[in-house]
């Protein structure tokens, strides 16, 4: 028999649902390269290591659950935009808009913020197939290209990649900020289930054969989407992924691709799709040196 997911303490307050506030660790700080680690960090001008935008998402079900149930992992969704940087040692806490729970299909504000109340993660989450779009989707859809694009210059956007076999062994799944015996155990659908967090990993898998990744270039999250079409997904189960190139775009600071991703069922359903924005840091690029020249 399974337990019950535990949500922890949930705080109910004007209309929103909350996670207690904690403290966030940086456990990739150590990561050379990547935008974890401080000497990266500063080097493309952050004051630090960023905490990858993951250690936010393995929280979310703590919310989502206490707001949708468990209904939310087999059609639910969320959608994130990592809007500032998050260090360590923040205290943060998650926030839900109180789903009103009428129908089947609803969309509400999902959050992080910090104890000053600054907003680091805005986004938002639903339950079925709500008619508003996902911020995500809004913010595909404002995405008009770029005249001057480098870093992906040579990458064209409707290139999909070709189905490769996936699948998530419990040892991979492990979220040591958000543990549950969901994830290692019985869930109520038998078998443990993925964190939400881990699923765009393995949805993912197969981007890497969109060639985003471009040796010197320092990439960060910079959005997330996750939506279950016939969830939840299992561990240790055999799945297809396959991913396509959808926008790109440029900034002050950086260009930026979105790519989605899909998980399928050797069989051919559709289990949940991904929708991720990663930004290429124009100042860790040689491209774009004459803007961005070295500091000495």
């Amino acid at each position: 028999m399974h337990t019950e997911y535990d949500v922890g303490e949930i705080i109910e307050d004007d209309g929103a649902i909350y996670t207690p506030f904690y403290e966030v660790i940086n456990v990739l700080a150590n990561r050379q390269g990547a935008v974890q680690s401080d000497e990266t960090a500063r080097k493309v001008g952050f004051q630090g290591g960023v905490v990858r935008g993951t250690t936010h998402v393995q929280q979310f079900p703590r919310v989502l659950l206490a707001g949708f149930g468990q209904r939310w992992f087999e059609v639910g969704g969320f959608s994130a935009m990592f809007i500032k940087p998050t260090m360590h040692g923040d205290i943060v806490r998650i926030g839900l808009q109180a789903p009103e729970l009428n129908g089947d299909d609803e969309q509400v504000q999902i959050w992080v913020e910090r104890e000053d109340g600054l907003h680091l993660v805005n986004g938002t989450a639903q339950l079925g197939d709500p008619k508003s779009s996902s911020l995500a989707h809004q913010m595909v859809l404002n995405t008009h290209g770029a005249e001057d694009v480098r870093i992906l210059a040579d990458h064209k956007i409707g290139t999909v990649t070709d189905a490769i076999p996936v699948r998530l062994a419990e040892s991979e799944a492990y979220m040591p900020t958000a543990p549950n015996d969901w994830y290692t155990n019985v869930s109520p659908w038998g078998a443990p289930v993925a964190n939400p967090a881990s699923v765009p990993n393995i949805a993912g898998e197969s981007s890497g054969g969109l060639g985003l990744r471009t040796e010197g270039v320092v990439s960060m999250l910079g959005a997330q989407e996750l939506k279950y079409v016939e969830g939840p997904v299992f561990l240790d189960q055999d799945y297809l992924s396959e991913s396509e190139l959808v926008a790109i775009g440029s900034s002050n600071k950086s260009e930026y691709s979105w790519h989605e991703s899909r998980l399928i069922k050797p069989d051919g359903t559709l289990v949940a799709k991904t929708l991720t924005q990663m930004r290429h840091l124009k100042k860790s690029s040689p491209l774009w040196a004459d803007e961005f020249p070295e500091e000495k």
